[in-house]
């Protein structure tokens, strides 16, 4: 007989829509990646492979899931199964050690599929619950997390700098997988998340917690709410791929758009966009809407950082009614 939590998921997800992030080479290096295809699949199986760690060890409380998602193979979970009322968390969580002083290398990326599957308790009122994934340092101090509040009064993504927790006014859809980046500035001590291509939030806080700002490892984490029972909500996620880079992830503007053209009254003209590193920006323009040329002074732009920028052209009287357009091609 099926296993009940995986038959409710194939049920509700059906498909995966990957978002395919290769616009960009990064100078990136691999510290760790499993799709947990060769893990043994059933309750109880996530801890022990593959240098995996947990509690609650024993309470079908998180595992592998053979085929949750059509098509996207095993997977690892945390949740559904209840741990017992003696506890309100359970963890797991993989030691992945990284110093950034030491590699030059302060940039740390997440990039996972996560889904959060939702209570299907016979209820109006489903018992509901948050699930962290949290990055700790070499010492085993929990720096910050990324929370998807699965409750009704608190419904979404929220951030945690290890003493305070803020809402970051965006949403998780429930009973789908998307494509978490959770991208880490260690030098800088901030951070950015987005979700399938849209942006959570930029340069954030990463944590005011007074200690050293390196990477140990990252746990997932299931949390009851306050004064309730568990609820039988559970977390996915696989493809979980951590990198050490030199540079920020650049996701490229979707859909790329001119900010504004501005005439002004001395007759120039400016073009205004946001321009971003790995891509060259030409400004083309027509006097007519027929021919298109790009032999403007200095209308090839390129930059190192992400930044909106202007292009300013001094047509003759002849060409005020100049068209312009912007076309962004790969470096």
């Amino acid at each position: 007989m099926p296993h009940p939590k995986q038959k409710f998921l194939i049920r509700i997800i059906s498909s995966v829509s990957w978002l395919i992030m290769n616009s960009l080479v990064l100078a990136e290096r691999e510290l760790y990646f499993t799709d947990f295809e060769d893990a043994p699949s059933g309750d109880n199986e996530l801890v022990g492979y593959d240098g995996w760690n947990g509690t609650s060890n024993g309470r079908d409380s998180h595992g592998i899931e053979p085929e949750a998602v059509q098509g996207l193979g095993q997977s690892a979970f945390i949740g559904y199964n209840s741990p017992g009322g003696n506890t309100d968390t359970v963890t797991v969580l993989r030691q992945i050690r990284h110093d950034p002083d030491s590699t030059g290398e302060h940039i740390v990326r997440l990039e996972a599929v996560v889904g959060i599957n939702d209570s299907d308790e016979p209820s109006n009122d489903p018992r509901r619950d948050s699930f962290f994934i949290s990055f700790f340092n070499s010492n085993g101090t929990n720096l910050a997390s990324l929370t998807y509040n699965n409750t009704e009064n608190s419904f979404g993504l929220w951030r945690e700098d290890g003493r305070d927790k803020y809402d970051t006014g965006e949403e998780f859809i429930r009973n789908e997988v998307q494509i978490l980046a959770a991208e880490v500035d260690f030098k800088n001590n901030t951070w950015s998340v987005d979700l399938s291509g849209f942006q959570i939030f930029e340069d954030a806080p990463f944590t005011r917690r007074n200690t050293r700002l390196d990477l140990g490892g990252i746990a997932i984490v299931w949390q009851r709410t306050s004064n309730s029972g568990w609820g039988n909500n559970w977390m996915l996620f696989d493809d979980w791929t951590v990198y050490a880079d030199t540079k920020k992830l650049t996701l490229a503007e979707n859909p790329f758009k001119i900010r504004s053209i501005t005439r002004q009254p001395n007759g120039k003209n400016t073009i205004s966009w946001k321009i971003q590193p790995g891509f060259n920006y030409q400004v083309e323009y027509s006097d007519g809407l027929r021919i298109w040329k790009s032999n403007l002074p200095g209308s090839l732009l390129s930059s190192d950082e992400e930044k909106i920028t202007n292009f300013t052209d001094n047509p003759n009287s002849s060409n005020r009614t100049r068209q312009y357009r912007v076309y962004r091609s790969e470096q």
